[in-house]
């Protein structure tokens, strides 16, 4: 062979070599059809399974399994501000006690807790049918013997699901290219360390005055779903086997009865197990709930499903924190994984703060924030009742106001990351359409205060403003790349009165 000869790569190694892009363009189309879930909506469930792979080895001391009850309640952020006590919460829609027990396996492949929390809203359903909510748990969960095994018994208990579609997720989500959104198309950036691990953003105040906690008392039991029941027993032995102290509890919820309680109270009794019933009277008055203000929503039909907010989370976490403090040694630790998200976790519950503000000042005080992209668009003319304090206020964020001499002008602004980008105001029709986030999201802005009737607020096309007289305000996130409010203060009306 001469010297400059280059070896062609036989039939074998083209063969590997056409296998290994085929592999990686299968992955990569998998990935991209794979609804995303992050800290953009309220259940981010991409970014607590795919994240929860990022996280160190044995470095999780605490889990948290079960439903959307679980993943609104526990927040383990505050667990570890307040604790120290290292924790990673795994709930996800409707979680089955076979998913929980499947997902409670595979975090053992990558960790040693030292206790697992499951709440048992889900022993009392049969879901043994749904896909959706079996998706969500399962999609993000790596390929191997226990996902195989998830698969093998979601299916057997729905025949009509495809046992390959939870594997090539592209059969199952093709048509999903024509929604494709930003992403879907970034999901390879996520952080290495995932921002909320686990916790959910439900940030309404539900007001429901009428929830009653129930005194415990001799009563009938309600029975277990028999496949639930099932998998309990195996989250039992599982934990049993492996030293694993587990702790039942049932977070707030109209549906939690008192049947319902002493079922899962002598179950707990029987396995020697801790069963924390925060509906029960003496633990929700020890705790401090106030279930209009601490609960996301009421949740008064159908399965009676109820989410903590963020004020509820910290009250039920406290608690839990000193009951695992206390009870089971778990002692405080220093750790960068946790060290690292305090300052997002802390801008989320300050925008739960921000989205249920009903004063002006207030209101207009939070919003100088660089976290944030705030736009503002009045609507219909009249008389002004916002002052000299308002004004200041304005003033101090480097904005003019919506009105002059006590009478509505037509008005929009756009503030972002805490500078001013846009701001028109005067008499008939104002319109803007423009981009942030360098470029990446579309905006349009109306308003027509004097000479017509328009206060409009799109972002994405999508309309964000409430659309109702006086000062419209939308706020974006740029930590969680979302609108997290959208207000109108009513400057036209003595009370300056808000609505959402």
């Amino acid at each position: 062979m001469k010297g400059n000869d280059i070896r062609r790569p036989g039939l074998a190694g083209r063969g590997f070599l056409f296998l290994c892009v085929l592999v990686i363009m299968v992955y990569g189309i998998n990935r991209t059809l794979t609804p995303k879930y992050r800290y953009s909506c309220a259940n981010p469930l991409t970014e607590t399974y795919r994240g929860f792979y990022r996280m160190k080895k044995d470095t999780v001391d605490v889990l948290f399994l079960g439903s959307s009850q679980t993943a609104a309640g526990f927040n383990p952020q505050n667990l570890y501000d307040s604790f120290g006590i290292r924790s990673y919460n795994l709930g996800s829609n409707h979680q089955s006690l076979w998913a929980s027990y499947y997902w409670l396996r595979e975090a053992l492949g990558r960790q040693s807790p030292k206790v697992v929390v499951l709440d048992c809203y889900e022993l009392f359903l049969d879901n043994r049918k749904d896909e959706g909510d079996a998706r969500l748990a399962l999609d993000d969960m790596r390929w191997g013997k226990v996902k195989k095994e998830a698969v093998d018994t979601v299916c057997g208990f729905d025949e009509s699901q495809s046992k390959a579609g939870y594997f090539l997720t592209n059969i199952r989500f093709h048509a999903r290219w024509a929604g494709l959104g930003e992403d879907d198309f970034t999901w390879w950036r996520m952080a290495s360390v995932p921002q909320l691990k686990g916790f959910w953003l439900y940030r309404e105040r539900c007001g429901y005055e009428e929830f009653v906690p129930f005194q415990v008392r001799p009563s009938g039991e309600e029975a277990f779903w028999p496949e639930a029941k099932e998998y309990l027993d195996k989250i039992v032995t599982l934990c049993g086997r492996e030293g694993i102290n587990l702790i039942l509890v049932k977070t707030p919820a109209l549906a939690q009865s008192l049947e319902r309680h002493n079922a899962i109270a002598s179950y707990a009794k029987l396995n020697g197990i801790e069963f924390i019933d925060f509906n029960e009277k003496d633990t929700y008055q020890a705790v401090g709930l106030d279930y209009g203000a601490d609960m996301n929503d009421s949740s008064d039909g159908g399965n009676k499903n109820a989410h903590a907010n963020p004020a509820g989370a910290r009250k039920l976490t406290n608690y839990l924190g000193a009951v695992l403090q206390s009870r089971y040694g778990l002692e405080a630790c220093v750790d960068d994984q946790w060290e690292s998200t305090k300052e997002f976790n802390d801008g989320v519950w300050k925008d739960f703060v921000l989205h249920n503000e009903t004063d002006l000042n207030a209101y207009l005080s939070a919003v100088r924030d660089e976290r944030y992209t705030v736009f503002f668009a009045a609507k219909e003319g009249g008389t002004a009742y916002a002052g000299e304090e308002q004004e200041r206020l304005m003033e101090a964020m480097g904005l003019g106001t919506p009105w002059h001499n006590g009478e509505m002008k037509s008005y929009f602004a756009l503030l972002d990351h805490g500078r001013v980008k846009e701001e028109q105001a005067g008499d008939g029709r104002l319109y803007k359409l423009g981009a942030f986030r360098g470029g990446k999201v579309l905006y349009e802005l109306v308003s027509a205060a004097s000479g017509g009737n328009e206060g409009s607020i799109k972002i994405n096309r999508k309309e964000q403003a409430k659309g109702r007289r006086g000062l419209n305000i939308v706020v974006y996130s740029n930590d969680t790349k979302s609108v997290i409010d959208s207000v109108c203060f009513d400057i036209c009306s003595p009370e300056l009165t808000a609505s959402r």
